[in-house]
């Protein structure tokens, strides 16, 4: 999947995001579909760093939305993310 482009998609309204705040979101994401691991790119106590977990948090309801509405099926929800990227849909670990 094109997380960069699945970020574009969910952040295209709204206020415009730095890129601490994708990277962040798009680490949580991955988390949940790759289980990739999650680890700040950034020092404590910078603005980076705080843009950074305010994308984790966007990343998890994001996931959480995707999943209630997939009604908990975790396929389902990954492929309706794959469908946001512009990805055809693969079949989940």
């Amino acid at each position: 999947m094109d997380y960069q482009k699945l970020a574009d998609k969910i952040l295209e309204h709204g206020d415009r995001r730095s890129a601490a705040y994708r990277e962040g979101m798009i680490a949580v994401i991955k988390r949940r579909i790759d289980d990739s691991p999650v680890q700040a790119p950034y020092a404590a106590g910078t603005v980076e760093f705080d843009a950074y977990f305010a994308g984790n948090e966007r990343g998890h309801n994001e996931w959480r939305n995707a999943l209630i509405e997939a009604n908990g099926d975790r396929e389902q929800a990954i492929a309706r993310l794959q469908k946001l990227a512009g990805a055809t849909a693969r079949r989940a670990a």
